[in-house]
């Protein structure tokens, strides 16, 4: 597996569980959490089967901007019905990037704030 390294401090980050959440199994939720805690409190998401990273860990604010991003993403696919695999390559098509990068766990901040552009400028021409 790759080291996955925290968004907030440069540390490893360690592949956890909490039963404060619970998945869609009802099982502990996976998550990555900063090797340094508590002194740095820094967390990623981790698929839930396979306990991969997803996407690239992010500092607070970083991942402010992803969650907007995929708030307004998600309004768009939703509103037209399309399913997850259909969704990722609509967000490739609208950034236009290629294969690897078409999820919103991997953007930078710029990256957020353009697709947020972007599909503001699509609701303005519907």
């Amino acid at each position: 597996m790759t080291e996955v390294l925290c968004g907030e401090c440069g540390a490893e980050m360690r592949l956890r569980e909490t039963t404060k959440y619970l998945n869609k199994e009802g099982n502990p939720t996976k998550f990555y959490g900063c090797s340094k805690y508590p002194e740095c409190k820094g967390t990623h998401s981790a698929h839930q089967r396979s306990g991969d990273p997803m996407g690239i860990p992010a500092n607070k604010e970083t991942k402010a901007w992803r969650i907007k991003a995929h708030t307004e993403f998600d309004k768009l696919w939703q509103k037209y019905g399309y399913n997850r695999k259909e969704s990722y390559e609509l967000l490739k098509t609208i950034m236009n990037l290629d294969k690897g990068n078409g999820h919103i766990g991997m953007f930078d901040i710029d990256q957020c704030k353009l697709l947020i552009k972007k599909l503001k400028a699509y609701k303005k021409k519907e």
